[in-house]
């Protein structure tokens, strides 16, 4: 079927034509604020040319061709994240609190996991699953970067991990689909388009949803996504949920530039009425009252094997009892702390983003170039420095060898 026929069974003609008439234009781009490094203050000093998100706090638009952010030391160091201005409402309407267990199903490579940890203030627990195992790494790299305390990682097929029904305050779902959403950021999405991947992507969507809301605590909230405008994967999905299951659908807000089909209380999201890419957004509710219990902050210790066959130790802090079994199932069990190998301990990448740089060695601008690169740095400083910070943010960490500062910025990230 082809593509515009397909969207006829929502859509008007010249709301179809407008909206394809935007899949040659250039894409609008979005960055959201890591609060916990950078205010907003430092942001726009940095760079003032950015406008506010028409919605969402601490998020911005901005021009790629003025400013490339992801290739700005700033981006390396986790004051941001790059981010759809669209993708940002997702997390931004479910808005997890303090305290509560959060689970993001498909949450590669990360953007509307940030935003909830972000919300949560490094409070609760926040379980970011990818199926994948080589994108749930990329997830895990950002979780590293931005210093996200609460977050645990991992890449399981949720639908064989017993024990997770009704455990979980609010839910992410942004279901894997058939990417009419990015037609405009990516050609390589409208070459593969095709209606029977639509139609394989609604089911398994039907399937992901159903499992979605068996995990859901009574009172909680699932919200559901897709970046694809067809109704078989977007309003018929929800419909198949509200069919067969006691689950309510609560009304999103109305803001300019919503669309709204049939289905009233769901939104659209089409870059001709709103500045972002296409996207699909569905807030659920399970019948009851939500019931919260008291975190139980705890430290894990995890033994491995090294590459050499020696034995290390990992330290991790979680602000809550984990509802997984960690060494099973967790690529990351919240802040990875430290790894002690034959009694000496080295801080890890992902502690020094979460520290502040008070403690830091600061480095010049022929330094950063060096650190980054791999390279050990000499200095004639007396204090035992394990992080090294630029503009007083930590960029990594290091272990410090009488005057040496050997390098321990990862190697996948050097330069």
């Amino acid at each position: 079927m082809e593509f515009k026929e397909h969207l006829r069974k929502y859509l008007d003609e010249s709301t179809i034509d407008s909206l394809v008439d935007t899949f040659d234009k250039k894409e609008h781009k979005g960055v959201l604020l890591n609060t916990n490094k950078m205010s907003d203050e430092e942001f726009i000093k940095l760079f003032p040319n950015v406008k506010k998100h028409p919605i969402v706090k601490h998020a911005y638009l901005y021009d790629q061709d003025e400013y490339e952010l992801g290739k700005n030391i700033y981006h390396d160091m986790g004051c941001y994240y790059i981010q759809d201005p669209s993708a940002m409402l997702v997390s931004y309407f479910l808005n997890p609190k303090e305290g509560e267990t959060v689970l993001d199903m498909c949450a590669a490579p990360g953007g509307k996991s940030v935003q909830a940890s972000l919300l949560m203030h490094n409070k609760g627990v926040l379980y970011a699953n990818d199926i994948s195992l080589k994108r749930a790494n990329i997830l895990l790299s950002n979780i590293e970067r931005l210093g996200l305390s609460n977050v645990v990682v991992s890449a399981l097929d949720l639908s064989k991990i017993n024990n997770l029904n009704n455990r979980f305050d609010k839910i992410i779902l942004d279901a894997p689909c058939s990417g009419s959403g990015m037609f405009r950021k990516l050609d390589e999405m409208k070459d593969d388009w095709t209606y029977e991947k639509v139609i394989k992507n609604s089911f398994i969507q039907k399937e992901l949803i159903l499992l979605g809301y068996q995990m859901l605590k009574e009172g909680g909230e699932l919200i559901y996504s897709t970046c694809s405008y067809s109704y078989e994967e977007d309003e018929e999905v929800i419909k198949y949920l509200l069919d067969n299951t006691d689950a309510e659908l609560t009304n999103l807000p109305q803001y300019d530039g919503f669309y709204r089909s049939d289905l009233n209380k769901t939104i659209h999201l089409f870059p001709n009425k709103f500045i972002g890419e296409g996207h699909f957004i569905a807030l659920i509710k399970k019948p009851g009252v939500l019931k919260n219990k008291k975190p139980n902050p705890v430290e894990i210790n995890k033994r491995v094997k090294s590459k050499g066959g020696s034995e290390m130790i990992e330290k991790y802090s979680l602000p809550d009892e984990p509802i997984l079994d960690i060494a099973k199932y967790a690529l990351r069990a919240g802040l990875f702390i430290d790894t002690t190998i034959n009694h000496k301990t080295y801080i890890s990448h992902h502690y020094s983003h979460f520290l502040d740089s008070v403690n830091s060695y600061e480095l010049n601008d022929d330094e950063l170039k060096r650190y980054i690169h791999g390279e050990s740095l000499f200095i004639k400083d007396n204090k035992n420095y394990t992080t090294v910070s630029y503009k007083g943010y930590n960029i990594g960490a290091v272990n410090k060898v009488n005057n040496e500062l050997k390098n321990l910025y990862p190697k996948g990230l050097r330069r």
